[in-house]
């Protein structure tokens, strides 16, 4: 994990089972996200193994938003924030601009995206990625030097 999350394995050590994020339909510990977001970075970083390399995310404000925003930084990749609220138009054009190799989505923003299944990584799939990659941590990269290689 990048030092910059190393507070989230810090937090989740310290108190695990306390509520981390909480909204009208769940709850999450500090346990629990760390897990989350390190699945997701790993399968990040198993999709597109290099460093820096952009990911979308379009979704509205979700829990599962706040995973994906810090499982994107875990990974050691560029967050492309992408307005879910957008026209289809304005999204298409974002992604031929910023060439990412995996975009996050909700339904909506599944539904605003016009791209190959496979570059897309829906909500829907987080339960299997996490049940996949679970006991694995994302490999840290130093992300100024891959920049400037």
């Amino acid at each position: 994990m990048l030092p910059s999350l190393d507070f989230l394995s810090t937090l989740a050590q310290q108190r695990g089972d306390e509520i981390a994020i909480e909204d009208s339909s769940a709850q999450v510990s500090y346990s629990e996200l760390l897990i989350s977001v390190n699945a997701l970075a790993v399968a990040l970083q198993v999709k597109d193994p290099i460093p820096a390399s952009k990911v979308g995310l379009c979704a509205a404000n979700s829990m599962e938003y706040i995973v994906s925003m810090l499982a994107i930084l875990a990974a050691g990749k560029t967050l492309v924030p992408l307005n879910c609220y957008g026209t289809s138009e304005q999204l298409h054009q974002i992604l031929i601009d910023t060439h990412p190799s995996a975009i996050i989505v909700d339904k909506l923003g599944d539904a605003l995206i016009k791209s190959e299944d496979e570059l897309k990584i829906p909500f829907s799939q987080f339960p299997g990625l996490v049940l996949t990659y679970r006991d694995q941590t994302p490999q840290r990269h130093d992300v100024t030097s891959a920049e400037n290689s």
